[in-house]
């Protein structure tokens, strides 16, 4: 294995598959992602890529979602002569990812990030004067524990980044009733303007990991990115003052590599994230309602007025919050809803039976 390919977080996992193909296609990683055309770098330099002209067959069992590479994706690349570009003739099996539902197409996922090893998960403390719009939209645990959900989902490790810690009031305070709520993630307060400020943070990479980053637009994930590479590789701004909704500085995802070796994912700011691919076995985000639940007095117990539910019984005596369990009601029914969509799209088509002739009738076979 090149050094080149290690850097890029090459793996046994992924050299097994390239065994399965003709010599002449190499592996490279997807680096850059835009309309219709990737960036990819290999052992020997980077290019622009294209998707090769076939499709996937979907007898096969592969996924919409499946056939279109992603930032952070190996494939297998077929170099091209000088005037060319190289074509992607197969994405490899990918072993982490984190998936998002597809807005208007229930039960549908868009891959965002592929083969990360850890999710930081970023929001964004408000300032001390800011108005309450801003209050309402950082920090906020509903949001954050859907994409705790999906990262569960995909395999990889979460990281809840508090970012901007610097305008905050009292930022141990606020992120130590987040971790009480989020009992078993890593919570972790950071600043581009303090000088520990990225310490915490620091400290959870590794050498030859992938990190992506994901959160709302303007919390700083592309400030995080810039400072951990040493350089101004991403455009940044800030939140607007009034509302807290970011610009979309970014426009694309796109791979990085610091001078450490680790590996850097930036990705666009989502407003809205539906939860795509999981089911009720992936919402460990909320173990503390699950643990409850099983001693309530019925197994197919709602929590909603059932009597003997342990759940609401908890919610009473203060031991639990009204707010978490309806943030577990609310994506425990999106999950189901979208999981009983999957299994119709999966069920054979229903055979229609001829009708059959009679003189008096003049219907025809079907």
């Amino acid at each position: 294995m090149s050094a080149t390919l290690n850097r890029l977080g090459y793996s046994a996992f992924f050299e097994d598959q390239m065994k399965e193909f003709p010599n002449d296609l190499v592996p490279a990683r997807v680096v850059g992602q835009h309309r219709r055309e990737w960036d990819v770098s290999f052992d020997g330099g980077s290019a622009r890529a294209v998707l090769a002209g076939r499709r996937w067959d979907p007898e096969k069992g592969t996924e919409d979602a499946d056939a279109q590479p992603t930032v952070g994706d190996w494939v297998a690349l077929r170099p091209q002569g000088a005037g060319s570009l190289p074509v992607v003739e197969q994405i490899l099996s990918r072993r982490t990812w984190l998936s998002r539902g597809i807005q208007g197409k229930k039960g549908d996922r868009q891959i965002i990030v592929s083969n990360i090893d850890h999710v930081a998960v970023v929001a964004a403390f408000p300032a001390r004067d800011s108005a309450e719009a801003v209050q309402k939209r950082s920090l906020h645990p509903r949001r954050i524990e859907r994409y705790l959900t999906a990262i569960k989902k995909g395999g990889a490790q979460a990281i809840v980044v508090l970012n901007k810690s610097d305008l905050a009031e009292a930022p141990d305070r606020d992120a130590q009733r987040l971790r009480t709520r989020l009992k078993d993630y890593p919570i972790v307060c950071t600043s581009v303007k303090k000088p520990d400020g990225m310490i915490p943070l620091l400290s959870l990479f590794e050498v030859g990991k992938t990190v992506g980053f994901v959160g709302l637009s303007g919390v700083g994930k592309s400030s995080l990115v810039n400072h951990l590479l040493g350089r101004s590789a991403q455009k940044v701004k800030s939140e607007r003052e009034h509302d807290a909704r970011g610009r979309h500085t970014t426009t694309h995802r796109e791979l990085f590599v610091t001078e450490a070796g680790v590996l850097l994912i930036d990705t666009p700011g989502m407003r809205e994230f539906a939860v795509g691919g999981a089911t009720e076995a992936d919402l460990e985000v909320f173990s503390d309602v699950i643990r409850l639940a099983q001693d309530c007095q019925f197994r197919d117990c709602r929590h909603e007025r059932e009597p003997g539910c342990n759940v609401l019984a908890a919610v009473q005596s203060k031991r639990l919050s009204f707010d978490r369990l309806d943030s577990f009601r609310i994506l425990s029914q999106e999950l189901t809803d979208a999981e009983q969509v999957r299994s119709r799209r999966r069920a054979p088509p229903r055979k229609r039976l001829a009708k059959p002739r009679s003189s008096s009738s003049s219907w025809e076979d079907e």
